[in-house]
């Protein structure tokens, strides 16, 4: 091979994945206010909030989640991409974080962390009823199920009825570090570890996990471009609490890079036959 076209083609690739690199460290940041758009090959992070401690399970509440305690975050992804979502503790040993994973159609939290009532966060337009009384037919706000399906019993408030607009479309899965329990005030059961409950494989293709002392972890296989709402909070009742960060990373086109490459090469050798005929 030419001297000319292996430092070519060395250079493109070189600075390809160098490209591949920075988006990577650029991209690695708190989302609050900033940036909530992940791409292959980048990782965005929450870092959480001293005030979240809780909120995912409430045994006093027969084991469904406080929706108020626990905290709302969206994100989207730019491309079809294999996705990791997890939630750490900062301090492994304080909290045993665990989370909810939907699909919506917008950039949707079902409120803002800067409207309060009584120093809670509310739903914007919602009446005080309707955000903190626990309506054990379809749910609300304050007492809510962790782990329904869109439409179910316990999270129909946030469910969207209409195409396109705001709230849940699908429940993807959930991953929970804490214990189990056979069921919650709605009659589902609140599984350990990492949970696949999606309905089709409209926005994924499979769903895997783990959890540890500390952490839990979904990975999402082949997940398609669009908005997430991640709910998510402490499943240990009788810990002290920890913050908990939650990052969201997509892994790179496999062999990208290589294709790139391979591509260049061919410019490259069209063009060195092209100099020979001259």
């Amino acid at each position: 091979m030419n001297v000319s076209v292996q430092t070519f083609i060395k250079t493109t690739l070189t600075a390809t994945a160098l490209s591949f690199a920075v988006a990577n460290s650029a991209s690695a940041n708190s989302w609050v206010g900033s940036d909530n758009v992940v791409g292959p090959g980048e990782t965005i992070t929450n870092i959480g909030d001293i005030s979240i401690l809780t909120g995912w399970v409430d045994s006093r509440l027969s084991n469904d989640a406080v929706g108020v305690f626990g905290a709302w975050i969206s994100f989207q992804v730019s491309g079809t991409a294999t996705t990791t979502v997890t939630a750490r503790a900062q301090d492994a040993t304080g909290n045993a974080p665990a989370f909810t994973l939907y699909r919506t159609d917008v950039s949707w939290v079902p409120f803002g962390r800067d409207t309060t009532y009584k120093g809670n966060p509310v739903v914007p337009g919602q009446t005080e009823s309707s955000n903190y009384n626990s309506d054990v037919t379809s749910g609300s706000i304050f007492n809510m199920s962790q782990v329904a399906q869109a439409g179910q019993s316990g999270i129909v408030w946030a469910s969207n009825n209409t195409p396109g607009g705001p709230g849940i479309v699908e429940t993807l899965g959930y991953a929970n570090s804490g214990d189990s329990y056979a069921s919650n005030k709605f009659g589902q059961a609140v599984n350990h570890g990492a949970n696949d409950v999606s309905i089709d494989n409209l926005y994924e293709n499979g769903i895997t996990g783990s959890v540890g002392q500390g952490f839990a972890s979904l990975t999402l296989n082949n997940l398609a471009a669009g908005w997430y709402t991640i709910f998510y909070g402490g499943a240990g009742f009788s810990l002290a609490g920890s913050p908990i960060d939650v990052t969201v990373s997509a892994v790179p086109v496999p062999g990208a890079v290589w294709l790139f490459g391979s591509a260049m090469f061919g410019l490259a050798a069209g063009a060195r036959k092209k100099r020979q005929a001259a």
